[in-house]
């Protein structure tokens, strides 16, 4: 089996041969936990009924998403980019990407992350966040992003730390920077 670097990746490198990972949960002997698939073409079928989720819990990033992928103003299909969505059993519970941040040179900002309310407290987030940081760190040493006061705990507890400047909340630097 691949693992989520390798698929994120391949991804990176080579967005128009779509890419699907499992992450597995040794709680439940090898069970499918997620699934991660790469947004290329269309947003998922299921996007609508998740953005509508969202809207009425007061979050409007996703209509942004949406019309910005249209439009063709952000397709996260630079170098770099990605957007993921998380599948639990066949059925959209989450999305997120990463694009190319555009004020810190040379980094990456996290975007669009929503996870669906029945979804949430799963680790659901968490692997979209996870699979992102091991692509991003094959790129950059630095990954921002401006998170919702309702996620900031989320965050930090993947090693973002408080950073209030051009335009985000939060960034994430590499331990050991590439080489």
């Amino acid at each position: 089996m691949e693992s989520g670097n390798d698929i994120i990746s391949s991804a990176f490198e080579e967005r128009r041969h779509v890419a699907l990972t499992v992450v597995q949960d040794v709680r439940t002997g090898g069970v499918p936990l997620v699934q991660l698939q790469p947004v290329v073409d269309e947003l998922p079928a299921d996007f609508d009924t998740v953005r509508a989720e969202a809207r009425a819990e007061g979050y409007r990033f996703l209509d942004r998403l949406a019309s910005d992928w249209v439009s063709g103003a952000m397709r996260f299909d630079r170098p770099g980019e990605v957007l993921l969505a998380a599948y639990w059993h066949g059925v959209l519970a989450a999305i997120g990407g990463i694009t190319i941040d555009p004020i810190v040179p040379e980094a990456l900002r996290m975007r669009r992350f929503y996870v669906r309310p029945a979804f949430r407290r799963g680790g659901i987030g968490r692997e979209i966040a996870l699979a992102l940081l091991e692509g991003a760190v094959q790129r950059v040493d630095v990954v921002t992003l401006n998170a919702a006061v309702e996620s900031v705990r989320f965050w930090e507890a993947l090693g973002f730390v408080p950073e209030v400047r051009h335009g985000h909340t939060h960034i994430w630097r590499q331990a050991e920077p590439k080489l």
